[in-house]
């Protein structure tokens, strides 16, 4: 990413990021971490909001969210997290499901295709309270570049941590020379768009606090003094948070490219962010790469855990980045906002266009549109908390199916118009329409690890690749999967294991031990330049080299690739085999 011209503006505010709490404060981000080694403190917080409102929550290192953590594909993440709350009156772990074991939590990298072991992405991991525990989080040398997220995940504490604004960005950095430059160079902004209802809040606290008087609690005892006694000051609220405030001030350069990064951290609704007036482009969802990118955007569809990497261009002016639904839209979960008012100042610069490509893909993420499947998991999620008519047994780590390492998998999920449905570990893939794209959100060939739409039912397929173990299947609003709305999927074989036939699907597709080839241009675009002293656009298209002279020349010593065709020298490909 360029270094950006705002860094020392953005450090500035960050000092002040928990106090503010007005209306249109300047946009800042959390802080950053890129160290191998990093330290999470879950503690008490108290949640300064919009209007006077403060509430007392559990946080990461005393903010709402978390700082971002950053990792390269290759690299070793070692994260240690110290769990500062205090023990249970009266301990609530002798029970299966329900809003339970709120002193205790772990962390869950979602999105990353990483191991499901400890002390992997086990949700199992248990971290009480007084004590620590570091993770190890191993990311393979051929994950994809991407934008995911962590939070906490574990059973029957799942709704109120996170629920309560515990969520960070979890992004693995794009190599140099992954992405056309053009993209690779641009500016970044990240947005942590959290969901905050301190009534809903109340509510599932107040189960807990049943839960423990069903386990012989007194009212003192079972109290949960975080949410069940509501704020301590100002009314209760239902509101979207960027980054902690209500409704920040971006300033960028008009008619410039820009890349935001998009977390959307709720535990019961939806948004469709779309900014009015400015042009839209769709780079990447939940981590992966479109096949190919960008795609024009007229409005997107977030539900809780999904993420989203946009590219924006501004004309001169304000504009709104809100969630709003497409006129006659009437949905059930769904929440309508202002979320960043952007301020585009007019620095002479002219709209150009990007370039469309398409980036060198891991083999566990090739299309899978036309493979064969070899296994198939059907999934019916609802009515709460059944799960294909079942309710997760949680302490037995009850196993509903084993599918062996290195498969294709169909996937046919009904219900998805009321619980997010969400995978850990392996992404999968649309493989056909959805009855309603979304205005072209959602299309055939997109890779999700949670999927939440308009639309009843899909088709997916996946690849089940190199981590054995127990991947974990749940209804990501995460009250329900603390309700038993899960299920667990063990994976077998030796591990490593990959699909053997993903290099037929796409030969330049990569495994970890490879190294992954430049981006495909399929169409190029421009770039800012100088035209009779005004500012103008210039393709950035290689001119075509001269026509070549035929006639008989001596036979000189062969080069290889010199002969290709001049589009294959422009695509980066090479011949195969000693074949031209």
């Amino acid at each position: 990413m360029m270094t950006s011209v705002l860094f020392a503006t953005r450090l500035i505010f960050y000092l002040a990021f928990c106090e503010c709490t007005q209306t249109g404060a300047p946009f800042v981000e959390p802080p950053t971490y890129r160290s191998e080694h990093t330290t999470l403190t879950f503690a008490e917080y108290i949640l300064k909001g919009p209007d006077g409102f403060t509430q007392l929550t559990r946080s990461f290192n005393g903010m709402l969210g978390g700082p971002t953590l950053r990792a390269q594909p290759g690299s070793k993440l070692y994260l240690t997290v110290h769990n500062q709350l205090t023990p249970e009156k009266v301990s609530t772990y002798d029970s299966a499901n329900g809003i339970l074991r709120i002193d205790s939590t772990n962390i869950h990298t979602h999105g990353l295709h990483i191991s499901p072991l400890s002390p992997g992405d086990d949700m199992f991991t248990k971290i009480g309270p007084g004590t620590s525990y570091e993770y190890i989080f191993e990311i393979p040398k051929d994950h994809m570049p991407g934008t995911h997220w962590y939070h906490p995940h574990f059973h029957g504490s799942t709704a109120l941590h996170t629920g309560g604004g515990a969520a960070g960005f979890l992004i693995v950095d794009d190599p140099p020379g992954y992405l056309p430059p053009a993209i690779e160079n641009l500016e970044e902004f990240l947005l942590v768009i959290t969901h905050l209802n301190s009534q809903l809040m109340k509510l599932y606290s107040s189960m807990y606090e049943q839960n423990c008087k069903v386990l012989g609690g007194s009212d003192l005892d079972c109290h949960d003094k975080f949410w069940a006694s509501g704020p301590l000051n100002g009314a209760p609220i239902d509101t979207l948070l960027v980054n902690g405030l209500q409704e920040p001030r971006l300033e960028i350069v008009a008619n410039r490219w820009y890349r935001l990064r998009l977390l959307f951290s709720s535990i019961d609704v939806a948004i469709s962010p779309v900014i009015s007036g400015c042009t839209t482009k769709l780079l990447a969802k939940d981590g992966v790469y479109l096949h190919q990118a960008p795609r024009d955007l007229v409005r997107g569809f977030m539900g809780p855990g999904n993420r989203a990497d946009w590219l924006i261009n501004c004309p001169p002016g304000t504009w709104q980045l809100e969630s709003k639904l497409r006129e006659g839209d009437s949905l059930k979960f769904h929440f309508e906002a202002q979320l960043l008012t952007i301020v585009a100042a007019d620095q002479g610069e002219v709209a150009c266009a990007l370039p469309t490509f398409s980036v060198s893909r891991p083999c566990y993420l090739v299309d899978l549109t036309h493979a064969e499947a070899t296994s198939s998991l059907n999934w019916v999620l609802g009515p709460t908390p059944y799960l294909n008519n079942k309710v997760f047994e949680h302490e037995e780590h009850e196993v509903a199916a084993c599918v062996e390492l290195g498969r294709v998998v169909d996937l046919d999920v009904i219900g998805i118009d009321e619980h997010p449905f969400h995978i850990h570990i392996n992404p999968f893939q649309l493989t056909n329409e959805l009855s309603d794209s979304y205005d072209g959100y959602f299309a055939a060939g997109d890779w999700h690890d949670t999927l939440f739409t308009v639309g009843h039912r899909a088709q997916a397929r996946m690849i089940t690749d190199h981590f054995g173990g127990e991947m974990v299947v749940h209804c990501h609003f995460l009250a329900h999967e603390d309700f038993g709305m899960m299920h667990l999927i063990r994976l077998e074989g030796e591990e490593g294991t990959h699909y053997p036939k993903s290099k037929e699907i796409d030969r330049q597709c990569f495994w970890d031990d490879e190294t992954f080839g430049p981006p495909t241009i399929i169409q190029h675009g421009e770039e800012q330049a100088v035209c009779d002293d005004q500012a103008c656009c210039s393709s950035t298209a290689p001119t075509q080299p001269a026509a070549k002279d035929n006639s008989p020349k001596p036979k000189a010593a062969s080069t290889e690739g010199d002969d290709l065709p001049y589009e294959y020298l422009l695509l980066g490909a090479r011949p195969l085999n000693g074949s031209r």
